[in-house]
């Protein structure tokens, strides 16, 4: 991708979520503030349970009881879509924010044939055209993503994991939405099929122009498939920078683990893990919520939160290793 467009297809700014429980609210999301630009992939990454799925829901209101969004602002083309009412937000969904959910066969209706499933996302936001029209649009979609015309008529039991996830993908761009979410689009999926599906992913964003926003734990994925990445822990992000600089120059210790993780294709080497487990956010630890398994920890790490800030030009991080060199 070449440079970012001066303004921001998306904008997060300090957004809290937790969920309220008879212990205490779970600290899903704290504090998390990006940009996703016009035709960008961006990237959230990071250990299951870090708040990256819980960041997608915020940002399309699907948060449901106990989970509450606390504060913060999500504008869409200057749109703050934390304000909006029930009404405006049924319009928005699909037409300019979409979502290609994680588990498509827990996502498609079990009764419906994929050409009805389809169809419902159009008429319900643009009207009922004539069927012949219908069925072109649905059969031109369904093309994009690579998926044969006898695939209408299917219901999605009939379908492998791969067709489901592609038909997903066909649901969400089915309008030319603004920015489309795409949660763990690979988890359930085995390795060839899993390129079938980001090469499809690629290709229609590409052909739309619209932004991409990927969620994942695969960091090797990350690399092949975005322009910028965040890496989330304990709800928090630890560094923000384009995907070659994060994985050439890592500056947080937590991101510098994560991509040592990653098995080598080039050379022998043992697999290294990052010790220890990911906090309980009922009850995170003090200072930076990393220190306990940071092999980089020191005093200041164990009693205040690292502020994100940038340390070089369009690279993000939450580290005190660095909040000491520019303080």
């Amino acid at each position: 991708m070449g440079a970012l467009a001066a303004e921001p297809v998306l904008t997060v700014r300090d957004l809290v979520v937790h969920y309220h429980t008879p212990r205490g609210p779970i600290k899903a999301v704290e504090h998390v503030s990006f940009d996703v630009y016009k035709g960008e992939r961006f990237g959230l990454v990071g250990e299951s349970g870090c708040g990256k799925s819980t960041t997608a829901m915020a940002l399309l209101r699907l948060i449901k009881p106990p989970g509450r969004i606390e504060t913060g602002e999500v504008r869409l083309e200057g749109r703050d879509l934390l304000t909006l009412k029930p009404d405006e937000l049924r319009t928005l969904r699909w037409r300019d924010l979409s979502l290609i959910p994680q588990g498509a066969m827990n996502s498609l209706n079990p009764v419906m044939r994929i050409r009805e499933q389809i169809e419902d996302v159009i008429i319900c936001h643009e009207g009922r055209p004539s069927p012949a029209e219908l069925a072109e649009r649905v059969h031109k979609l369904l093309n994009m993503v690579g998926l044969p015309r006898r695939v209408t008529t299917m219901y999605p039991h009939e379908l492998s994991g791969g067709m489901k996830q592609r038909v997903c993908i066909a649901m969400a761009i089915a309008l030319n939405p603004k920015l489309v979410i795409a949660d763990e689009l690979t988890s359930a999926l085995d390795v060839v099929v899993q390129r079938v599906v980001i090469q499809t992913l690629m290709e229609v964003q590409e052909r739309l122009g619209t932004s991409l926003i990927v969620i994942g734990h695969d960091m090797g994925l990350q690399a092949q498939l975005v322009d910028r990445l965040a890496v989330m822990y304990a709800g928090r992000i630890a560094e923000i920078a384009d995907a070659i600089t994060i994985f050439e120059q890592p500056l947080h210790p937590y991101t510098r683990l994560l991509i040592a993780s990653v098995p080598s294709t080039k050379e022998k080497k043992p697999l290294q893990a990052i010790p220890g487990l990911p906090p309980t956010l009922l009850n995170p630890p003090p200072g930076c919520a990393f220190h306990p398994r940071c092999p980089a920890a020191f005093e200041r790490c164990a009693v205040e939160v690292p502020r994100l800030q940038e340390v070089a030009p369009k690279h993000q991080v939450a580290c005190h290793l660095f909040s000491e060199r520019i303080s």
